[in-house]
């Protein structure tokens, strides 16, 4: 019988990751696939990097970037997406962050979310605990269009800030092979206002003008 060096060198390499995996959460609180406000632990791998030529990338087509929009007023979103599987997750109470990013034909299987924020003083940071609208957009894209409609009730005039957050099927934060590249998410700012936009009419001309 033939001693493969390779192969034994393959085994003994896979234990000492799995072994560095299993021991890097050690007399830590892990998450055992719940959100935990507090924080915790997770041990679980990167998983599947897609290549360059399949890195995700995402843009929010409407409203319009500075769109002015009433207040207490629904409206609608369209995201498109480009090289993300969209539909794909996790059930998030049972398995967050618990399996490994994974590609379908070199793909990231996921999803995204949209969320909104009110600015108040735009140089201010928005507190991420703090949002007035979220959602996540467990389907298909159709035509890698994504669409959903925004509550707008519990929205009041002022500045806000709608974001995209694109996730791999267990909510992590996507992986892409580089560190230099474009964003994966899209942000745009809309103002949303009680004052409603008045056109100005032509006074009608009285029937005795001469022109």
């Amino acid at each position: 019988m033939k001693f493969n060096f390779g192969i034994v060198l393959t085994i003994l390499l896979f234990s000492l990751i799995s072994s560095i995996d299993a021991s890097f959460c050690s007399g830590k609180h892990k998450g055992g696939g719940k959100q935990i406000k507090s924080g915790f632990c997770s041990d679980t791998a990167l998983g599947q990097v897609p290549s360059i030529d399949h890195m995700t990338s995402t843009l929010i087509i409407e409203p319009k970037n500075e769109q002015t929009l009433k207040a207490h007023k629904n409206f609608t979103v369209l995201i498109k997406v480009k090289n993300l599987k969209t539909g794909d997750f996790s059930d998030p109470e049972h398995k967050y962050y618990s399996i490994p990013q994974e590609l379908d034909d070199g793909i990231i299987k996921g999803h995204t979310h949209i969320t909104v924020q009110h600015l108040g003083n735009e140089k201010n940071v928005p507190d991420a605990k703090v949002f007035g609208f979220f959602e996540g957009l467990n389907f298909r894209a159709k035509h890698n269009i994504l669409k959903v409609e925004v509550d707008g009730s519990k929205l009041f005039a002022g500045k806000y800030r709608i974001c995209t957050i694109s996730s791999s099927f267990s909510h992590q934060p996507l992986v892409m092979p580089v560190a230099k590249r474009g964003a994966q998410d899209d942000c745009i700012r809309v103002t949303l206002t009680n004052h409603h936009k008045h056109h100005k009419r032509t006074p009608r001309r009285p029937r005795n003008w001469k022109v």
